[in-house]
This record gives structure tokens, sequence and C-alpha cells, in this order.
């Protein structure tokens, strides 16, 4: 693993849209009662990874989790039902003007609105004028025989971006839905807005909440000025699972068909898991070098972990025994070790909670 992939890694699991040091919570009171001691620490970034499992299960013994297994008929990796998936998918094409997006880059759900059935014995669709949404329904797996499935698409907008030479409609909201034996297992309801004057129009507004049963997923971007940007994730299912990541970038022009790396002038990223959090900041300069040493990735670089608010050490990149680049983590009485204490026994664990669905990673 390289150096910036591992620097990557480190501002992925650490996403904040304050400036470095800034807002940072007073660490340095030792009146404090929440103090802890490092045993404490440990033991707490334990139990964060040991809540982050659960979470998996809890998304993998999920009703979206499950009708997406039945539907691709999913085994240790192997999707099995890819040739009757293949066959319903080809066959709607002939309903569906879904051409029209290669032709006009617009899609014409106004002119697609309808219901649309699958006929099993006839190995093939039938479609119903009656109705101002595009409503599918399907068996949710090969072996259903009827069909409990129905996606709704309930509304569709669009707006003309004149980019590269040519018109492209993007959305501007969208509302749909999926539902099995009634009960609702998948939701989208977004809006977005782009900066229509812009020789490169992007997006500048987006909002979208996601519900994949049991878990709601909220994702939201907004351009702040031509040179920020900020961004923020956020994975609840209302119980002990909330997680959120948040994110700021400063570029240094706002010529975005020129864009390069080594433009972003510095990036400050939070995530957060329940109490623990973890703050990071990189100077943008770090990309200008190709190879760059653990010294300079650490003088540019600042990430802290936090527990209940209270600073409990930070992450830096050093060699292990092995001469290894890793990731160490220095506790706040000074003492350190590699991350990997915690991280590896979570990702071997979050592997066998999903292997019915994808099999050994190896």
């Amino acid at each position: 693993m390289t150096k910036k992939t591992i620097l990557l890694l480190l501002l992925i699991i650490s996403i904040s849209s304050c400036k470095k040091e800034e807002n940072t919570p007073n660490n340095n009171n030792n009146n404090n009662n929440n103090n802890t001691s490092v045993v404490q620490d440990k033991q707490n970034i334990s139990n964060s990874f040991t809540s982050m499992e659960g979470c998996i299960s809890t998304l993998k013994n999920g009703y979206g989790a499950t009708a997406t297994k039945n539907f691709l008929n999913l085994n240790e990796g192997e999707m099995y039902g890819e040739d009757w998936i293949d066959d319903m998918v080809d066959n709607i094409d002939d309903y569906l003007n879904l051409d029209a997006i290669d032709d006009n880059n617009k899609f014409d759900f106004t002119g697609n609105a309808g219901t649309y059935t699958w006929n099993p014995s006839l190995q093939d669709w039938t479609k119903q004028n009656n109705t101002n949404k595009i409503i599918i329904r399907f068996p949710s797996a090969e072996w259903e025989p009827s069909n409990n499935a129905t996606f709704t698409l309930h509304s569709y907008n669009d707006v003309p971006l004149f980019y590269d030479g040519e018109t492209i409609f993007a959305p501007t909201n969208i509302t749909a839905d999926l539902y099995v034996s009634g009960t609702n297992v998948f939701d989208i309801n977004g809006s977005y807005s782009y900066d229509v004057g812009n020789a490169t129009p992007i997006p500048i507004n987006i909002n979208t909440t996601l519900l994949f049963n049991p878990f709601t997923i909220t994702i939201s971007g907004q351009r702040i000025s031509p040179t920020n940007f900020q961004a923020s994730i956020s994975i609840s299912n209302n119980n002990n699972c909330n997680t959120t990541l948040q994110a700021n970038v400063r570029i240094a022009h706002s010529d975005y068909e020129n864009l390069e790396e080594t433009d972003i002038v510095e990036i400050n990223t939070t995530v957060t898991h329940q109490n623990l959090k973890i703050q990071g900041y990189m100077n943008g300069s770090l990309f200008d070098y190709d190879d760059p040493s653990n010294t300079q990735i650490n003088a540019m670089t600042d990430v802290d972990m936090y527990y209940s608010n209270i600073k409990i050490g930070e992450l830096i990149l050093q060699l292990n025994s092995n001469n290894d680049d890793k990731v160490f983590m220095v506790y706040k009485d000074g003492t350190s070790e590699d991350l990997e204490i915690y991280y590896d026994p979570f990702i071997t664990n979050v592997e066998q909670i999903l292997f019915p669905f994808l099999g050994d990673w190896d």
C-alpha cells in the first residue's frame, strides 16, 4: 500500500468542516470528570469497532439486504440470478424507451409513464397507460411465483445543461420507492441544482435521502463559494447505529475543467460513530510530492481521535518493526501501537458477517 493510499484512507475515515485546531474540544482540563485512562480509551475504541460490526450485521439481516440477496440470488459471492435478471431487463427495453437517453441525453419520464407488469408464462412484459407514474411489478426472486415487488418512480424532473458542445439533461429531483410483499425496502428522495451558466456546470447543491431498510442514508453537498465545497453523509437506523461523515475541500481556483489534485488547498474531515470521533486535516501542498516521506506526511496532516469529545490520541504514519509503513495510534500518555490491532479483527469479523453475500474476500 502506497503512502498516498494510506493518507487517503486516513482522510476517508476522518471527515470536518472546521479548520485545523478550530472548535477543538478543550482536552487539557485535568478537572474534567470525563477524563479516562489509556486502558479505558483502548476499551472504548474496541467497543466502537464492535458496535460497527453489530450495525453491519443489522444491515445484513435487514429487509433491504435480504431483498437484494434474493433478487440477485447471491450466495457466497456468486450471483446466480444474473440470466433471469438479464431476460427481464432486456425485454423491458421494448416498452421503456431507454434508447432516448443515448440519443437525446434525456430520460422521457412522461412518455414512459404507465404500469409495467411481468408475465412469467410469456416471459414478457405488458404495459398499461393508466398512470402518470412509472410502476414496475415483478417477482422479487427467480423462485417467486407472483409479482410481489413493485418499483414506483413517482416523479422526475431535469434541467438542460450545455457542456462540451452538447446538451445534457441532468436530474433536478427524483422520488421513487420499492416495496416487496408490502414492505418498503428502498426509497429515494433527491433534489439537485447546478451551476447552469458555467462552462463546466457542476452540481452546486445535492440533497438525497435514501432508505435501505432499516437504514436511512442522508447525502448532502454544497458549493459554499466557487472554491469551497462541503459534503456530508449520515447513516442511521434510529437505534444504536449512527454514523456521520463530513468533509470540506478548498481549492485554488474555479476553473473546474482544468482542476488537478495539486490545486487542492486543504481538506478538513470528520467521521463519528456513536461517541467515537476522528477529525482530520491535510494541507493540499502534500500533493506536490510524488513520494512524500513519513515526516512530510505527518507534518502536513493532523488526524486526532476523540471519545465523548475528549481527545484520546492522534494517528501518525511510521515504520513498524518490519519497516512497513503503518498507521499508529499515539495515546495521550505518549505510548503508541499499530492501529491494525483494532482494524484487523474488525475486517475479519466483517468478512464473516458478510460471507453469505460476498464469500471470501481473498
